[in-house]
């Protein structure tokens, strides 16, 4: 230490304190800790949702978001940067959409690239499927949506027959097959395959496709029963009877107030506010009045009141 600094601690009662021993103590304690819980209790992650289970246990489900996308009726057709040309959809605060500043650097056409490429695949494979995929690229886009739109009206009472998903008679030109397509591409289990293959072959890390594939239904529908949404303080919630992450709590609380709730951009809106105290706590110690709060409030008489109460006696002690 320099002398300045000595004699600022010359009157300044000390005692040693070795800070790598009592961190490796702690360290070891916390492994065994760690080691112990998990192997009784085992992980709390809930497992994947996969192409497979949902086509083999749920294939109303499956086929009725195969449906939807290819309808245009996923969120990600026009959710904009960094998925879709659409500006407009991008989250804005007070004008500014940072999203935008970085353009589309992802781009998905939800309709073609997990629906009509995966069943371009397939066709080389069923004839069947390639002919409905012929007839339906002929078709006019009217034409399609008519068909989409009879045919995904008719799931509310759809069936199960055979592992095939039945729906009543009517007018839905080729796309039952193109569904049935889908389907058998889910239970074979390379539905995330077909939508992941790129130019990066053989190699690929990027999932986002086949993550996105049923955030709209199917993985909400997962979430809600895990309590897990927004609304349920899900950023927060862990899966099972697992405690979850308390310390977002702060974080998720603002989602449940307005206008962040209610809000089309509310991850914006939040993340604002929490980098906005981020930077309060930072800059406190050089903000006018804040920084003097900790002297006005004497908290800091609290924290080291041990060392105030001896203070005080030897004074008393002095005095008399």
């Amino acid at each position: 230490m320099s002398k300045r600094t000595e004699a600022y601690f010359q009157n300044v009662p000390t005692k040693p304190y070795d800070l790598l021993r009592e961190g490796l103590i702690v360290l070891l304690v916390v492994a065994v800790v760690v080691v112990v819980v998990a192997a009784v209790l085992g992980s709390p992650d809930y497992p994947t949702v996969r192409g497979e289970d949902v086509a083999n246990r749920q294939p109303i489900a499956f086929v009725e978001t195969s449906a939807n996308i290819l309808a245009g009726n996923s969120s990600i057709q026009d959710y904009g940067p960094p998925y879709t040309p659409d500006r407009d959809n991008a989250q804005s605060l007070f004008g500014i959409a940072p999203a935008n500043w970085f353009g589309v650097r992802n781009r998905i056409d939800a309709s073609q690239d997990f629906i009509i490429k995966p069943l371009t695949r397939l066709a080389g494979l069923n004839e069947d499927v390639g002919t409905a995929l012929q007839a339906y690229e002929a078709a006019t886009p009217d034409q399609q949506q008519a068909w989409l739109t009879a045919y995904i009206s008719s799931l509310d009472d759809a069936t199960v027959v055979d592992e095939e998903v039945q729906v009543a008679p009517g007018d839905y030109g080729p796309v039952p097959t193109l569904m049935s397509g889908m389907l058998a591409l889910g239970r074979s289990g390379l539905l995330e395959g077909a939508l992941e293959s790129s130019d990066r072959l053989p190699f690929n890390f990027d999932f986002t496709r086949s993550l996105l594939f049923f955030q709209d239904d199917v993985d909400a529908s997962v979430a809600e029963k895990l309590d897990l949404l927004g609304e349920q303080w899900g950023i927060s919630n862990e899966t099972g009877r697992y405690p979850g992450a308390w310390w977002l709590w702060p974080y998720t609380f603002f989602y449940q107030v307005r206008p962040m709730s209610s809000s089309d951009n509310a991850d914006l809106q939040v993340g604002a506010i929490m980098i906005g105290f981020f930077l309060l706590l930072l800059l406190a110690p050089f903000l006018p009045i804040i920084n003097r709060l900790p002297r006005w409030l004497g908290t800091y008489r609290l924290i080291w009141r041990d060392w105030y109460t001896r203070g005080a006696g030897s004074r008393r002690r002095l005095g008399g």
